[in-house]
């Protein structure tokens, strides 16, 4: 049975009910009797006026459980039932008492349908008074406006809406606006909507039917159940040592109580959420969880927190760095892993990752991305990565354009938005659809841990605007955090077994010398920057048709001369004729001295001051620069962006967008 729902006003305090309390239902029943006997002896052998009272005490009585039902439906289960039905038990016997007398058996019927009905009211006036006066979760005490109310206080005209689903903590409903209008109109008005059902800032929404201009889904949230904690129920036994094709992970639920399951196969994934909202818990369940599958490998770059965050889980992560050293190391060898894996799949025409194709999955989880001074070489390694079996994850606290470029938030197809710090970082995150709904995760900031917006590829495109709550620690305890999560993760398999040798030798020595970290016994300190035994072999690259369609390709990488030593990171590199696409590595940089190249961006800043151009990105500064010659990377210009900003030379807004200041002093060139 469901909880009962009252609102009590915190500062009135509830009294215990007295003895009349549980006495006034039976006394009422009793009472019915002399009333009935009464009506009887007046109208009841009256011939045509016995029936016109009896139509008239059935005509009032239906009027009574009519409005009690209308005053009650709003409140709670218990009231919308109790209340109608006593009106219309009371309607029922006196227009009965009134034609037949008090006589069996209509006495019978009364004593028993009246002492079922006392005995319920006894039970909740009982129950109430042990919750202090509040029983469950709470509403308020007055019933929602009808939607004729609220289109007449709004002033909409001819919009229809019809409730689907009703549930104690959500209104779903179909809306249709009239010929030669559209769901925008409500849409800009979610906060008015908001206002007149008198819930939360935010809890209205409004999902445009893709099949129909006219129509749209109104989700009214009447209570915050993002506020509450979900606790990870654990690994489901009947998945793990199965493959991740076999079924998709369970990482929450949505606000309406079904489950939030997420795929990772053929897609990557962009995670955004200020500190303190959800995102490492997210993270850490979600790695847990692909590494109890049989045919996933699982890699993790931390350079913020280090092994703070996933130290309690390391059993189930195959290959951690922690380090600028070691994640550099790991992304030049999946790079080659990216190679290997194409030709692989591209030899037995395979179009992209399949289950049981001989390749693990690997789920490589980026914590705090922005922390990875050069993103740029990302987005190469993203749009080939895709369809062999490579799932990135992204995670940072921010997607502005200042941490991460176009380019690469193209590459990443679903988007998780936790808690933010406002509008435009959630716009980052997610599409304007999900946001042009209603959703508005900017209202949570980091009061709800775990609350979420998923547009992902395996949800329909109608629940991208639902509130995701992520499943959590056991308490909110910060000592039990990693509790359950240590122990499933100390209850699987070694990951190292599950890698597939194609993608182990392509890993190399950079893999091997983790394991001797491990280990305790520390590799040789170049071994992470120079190149390992396979950058000397010949390579030839043939990518399989993707799922877009993509013709296939081959390229021819020539074995460089041996006797030539390893090149510094700062020389330029020359790619073969038709390569770029697998060009993985540093941007070309041209000659100049540090001293040159600032001096080249102080002009390029002069000019646009001349110019009047105040405002600008830093993509558009890049792509300035690199237009007069000097070829330096993004980390190079964000590095240079924030001295200028602490020499006051800059002003740096919200969204990633600078501004020269008004009052600094032209540079000489």
């Amino acid at each position: 049975m469901e909880k009962e729902l009252i609102a009590w006003p915190d500062e009135v305090k509830r009294r215990s009910p007295g003895i009349g309390a549980y006495l006034r239902p039976w006394a009422t029943t009793v009472g019915l009797i002399p009333a009935g006997w009464a009506a009887h002896l007046a109208w009841g052998d009256a011939g045509l006026t016995t029936g016109l009272a009896a139509t008239g005490i059935t005509a009032a009585g239906a009027c009574v459980t009519w409005l009690s039902w209308r005053l009650c439906r709003a409140r709670t289960w218990y009231a919308a039932l109790v209340a109608p039905a006593t009106a219309g038990g009371i309607t029922a016997w006196m227009a009965t008492a009134t034609i037949a007398g008090v006589g069996r058996p209509w006495v019978d019927l009364l004593v028993v349908g009246g002492a079922a009905l006392s005995g319920l009211i006894n039970i909740h006036t009982w129950q109430r008074n042990q919750s202090g006066g509040r029983s469950g979760n709470t509403v308020w005490d007055r019933p929602m406006p009808t939607w004729r109310e609220v289109c007449q206080l709004l002033g909409l005209r001819d919009v229809r809406m019809r409730v689907v689903a009703r549930t104690d903590t959500q209104i779903r409903a179909e809306v249709t606006v009239p010929p030669g209008s559209t769901v925008d109109s409500l849409q800009g008005r979610r906060d008015e909507l908001a206002s007149a059902y008198d819930v939360a800032p935010g809890a209205v929404r409004v999902i445009p039917d893709p099949s129909r201009a006219r129509r749209a889904t109104l989700i009214i949230t009447t209570q915050d159940v993002m506020g509450q904690l979900i606790p990870w129920p654990g690994l489901d036994p009947d998945e793990v040592g199965t493959s991740i094709a076999d079924a998709p992970l369970t990482l929450g639920v949505y606000e309406d109580g079904t489950p939030f399951t997420d795929e990772v196969d053929n897609r990557h994934t962009l995670v955004v959420g200020m500190s303190g909202a959800g995102k490492s818990v997210y993270g850490k369940i979600k790695m847990v969880s692909v590494a109890a599958r049989c045919d996933t490998f699982v890699m993790c770059v931390d350079l913020s927190k280090s092994s703070q965050t996933i130290g309690p889980i390391r059993r189930a992560i195959g290959w951690a760095a922690t380090t600028r050293a070691e994640a550099h190391a790991m992304l030049a060898a999946l790079e080659r892993a990216v190679t290997a894996r194409a030709n692989y799949l591209g030899e037995r025409g395979l179009p992209g990752w399949t289950r049981d194709c001989g390749l693990t999955l690997l789920h490589v989880q980026l914590e705090e991305a922005a922390d990875l001074a050069d993103l740029d070489r990302l987005v190469k390694l993203l749009r080939t990565a895709r369809s062999t079996g490579i799932h990135f994850e992204i995670s940072l606290q921010r997607a502005t354009w200042s941490n991460i470029d176009t380019d690469t938030r193209a590459q990443l197809g679903d988007g998780v938005c936790f808690g933010v710090r406002d509008e435009a970082d959630a716009r980052f995150a997610l599409p304007d659809y999900v946001t042009e709904a209603g959703a508005a995760p900017h209202h949570w900031r980091k009061s709800r841990p775990g609350a979420a917006y998923a547009a992902v590829e395996s949800a329909p495109p109608e629940r991208h605007a639902l509130a995701v709550k992520m499943y959590g620690p056991p308490s909110t305890q910060t000592a039990e955090e990693n509790v359950v999560l240590s122990a499933a993760a100390e209850s699987l398999p070694d990951q190292d077994a599950k890698l597939d040798e194609v993608t182990r030798e392509a890993f190399g020595q950079a893999y091997a010398d983790y394991h001797l970290r491990r280990a305790g016994t520390e590799p040789q300190q170049d071994a992470l920057v120079a190149a390992d035994e396979h950058q000397d072999q010949e390579h030839t690259v043939t990518t399989a048709a993707d799922h877009d369609g993509e013709p296939a390709v081959t390229y021819q990488t020539p074995d460089p001369d041996p006797d030539i030593p390893t090149p510094s990171l700062d020389d330029p590199i020359e790619m073969p004729p038709g390569g770029q696409d697998f060009a993985f590595g540093p941007a070309p940089r041209s000659r100049e001295s540090a001293a040159e190249a600032r001096a080249r961006l102080d002009a390029q800043l002069n000019l646009w001051a001349d110019q009047g151009h105040s405002r600008f990105r830093a993509p558009e500064l890049l792509g300035a620069l690199r237009s007069s010659g000097l070829q330096r990377s993004r980390a190079w210009l964000l590095g240079e962006l924030k001295r200028l900003e602490a020499e006051g030379r800059l002003l740096h807004h919200d969204g990633g967008e600078y501004e020269l200041a008004t009052d600094r002093e032209p540079v000489p060139a």
